[in-house]
C-alpha cells in the first residue's frame, strides 16, 4: 500500500464517517423539524443582534453625520429585530415560513416565465415543471399555515443533510476504490 492510496483511504474513511453523522442529523431533523426550526430562528436572532450592536459601535467612527445616522438606524433596526426573534422565536419561525413560501412562489413564476421564452429549446419543459412544483409547494405552504411553521425549516434542513450525508458517503467510497486502483497502478502484482 502507498502512502498516497492510505491518505486516500484515511480521507474517504473520515468522509464516510462524517457523512453517517451528517445523514443521522438530517434524519433528526426530519423527525422533529421544530426543533432545528427554533435553532435557526434563534442563531439568526443573535446574529442580527451581534450585527446591530456591531453597527451602532462604528455608528460613532463614521466619517459623516449622515454615514453615522443611517448606521444607527440599521443597527437598531437589526438589534430589535435580533431581540425579537429571540425572544419570540415562534413567531419568527412564522416568519420564516411565510418567507419561504412567497420565495418559492416568485421562484415558480420566474421559471414558468423563463420556461415559456425558451420553449422552442431543449430543456423548456423541465423548467416549466420545476416552476410548477416551486408554486404547488409555496400553496401548499400558505394553506397549511401556520401548522407549516411547525415542520417547514426543520424538514428543508434535515432534507439538505441528508442528501449532505449521502453525498459525503458516496464519496468516500469513491475515494476507497481510487485508492485501490492507486495500490494497483503502484504494484501491479497486488491486483
Amino acid at each position: 500500500m502507498s502512502e498516497v492510496s492510505q491518505e486516500i483511504r484515511s480521507a474517504s474513511r473520515s468522509g464516510t464517517i462524517w457523512g453517517i453523522l451528517v445523514l443521522l442529523l438530517g434524519v433528526f431533523c426530519m423527525a422533529v423539524p421544530w426543533i432545528p426550526g427554533m435553532g435557526i430562528v434563534i442563531m439568526v436572532g443573535i446574529a442580527l443582534l451581534a450585527t446591530g450592536v456591531i453597527q451602532l459601535i462604528f455608528a460613532f467612527q463614521s466619517d459623516s453625520f449622515g454615514t453615522g445616522a443611517f448606521r444607527v438606524l440599521f443597527g437598531l433596526l437589526a438589534a430589535f429585530m435580533g431581540g425579537w426573534l429571540i425572544s419570540k422565536p415562534g413567531a419568527g419561525l412564522a416568519a420564516l415560513t411565510l418567507f419561504l413560501a412567497a420565495w418559492f412562489f416568485v421562484d415558480g413564476v420566474y421559471a414558468m416565465v423563463a420556461a415559456i421564452r425558451w420553449r422552442p429549446n431543449k430543456g423548456w419543459g423541465m423548467l416549466l415543471i420545476s416552476g410548477i412544483v416551486s408554486i404547488i409547494l409555496a400553496l401548499m405552504i400558505y394553506h397549511e399555515f401556520p401548522e407549516s411553521s411547525l415542520w417547514l425549516v426543520g424538514v428543508l434542513v434535515g432534507v439538505r443533510l441528508l442528501f449532505a450525508g449521502l453525498t459525503m458517503i458516496i464519496l468516500g467510497s469513491a475515494g476507497r476504490a481510487l485508492a485501490k486502483r492507486v495500490d494497483q497502478a503502484t504494484d501491479p502484482g497486488q491486483a
